[in-house]
């Protein structure tokens, strides 16, 4: 994942300002994807743990179709309460 750092660190998913940012595929490289947003490291890391690639590629490829899965609502509402800090994020059990 590749860091940057600017002016403007406000993650694309959560809105949360940090320090650093990553650069995430919509649709996963895996599956031809070439556009990409910029996420805090709790974001991206919980998309990947959360969902397959194949998943995101077919059904969760836009930041709107993310932010209305019921399991990111609960993860956003959370995250947006959390610093600017290392979150660990544990596999979803039933990841799709």
């Amino acid at each position: 994942m590749p860091k940057e750092r600017s002016s403007d660190s406000t993650c694309a998913l959560c809105g949360r300002q940090v320090s650093r940012l990553s650069r995430h595929h919509l649709v996963p490289k895996s599956e031809g994807g070439v556009e990409t947003v910029a996420l805090c490291q709790a974001c991206h890391v919980t998309l990947h743990k959360f969902f397959t690639n194949r998943t995101l590629a077919r059904q969760k490829r836009t930041l709107e179709a993310l932010r209305q899965d019921p399991d990111i609502q609960r993860y956003l509402a959370w995250v947006r309460k959390q610093p600017d800090r290392l979150i660990r994020v544990r596999t979803k059990r039933d990841r799709f």
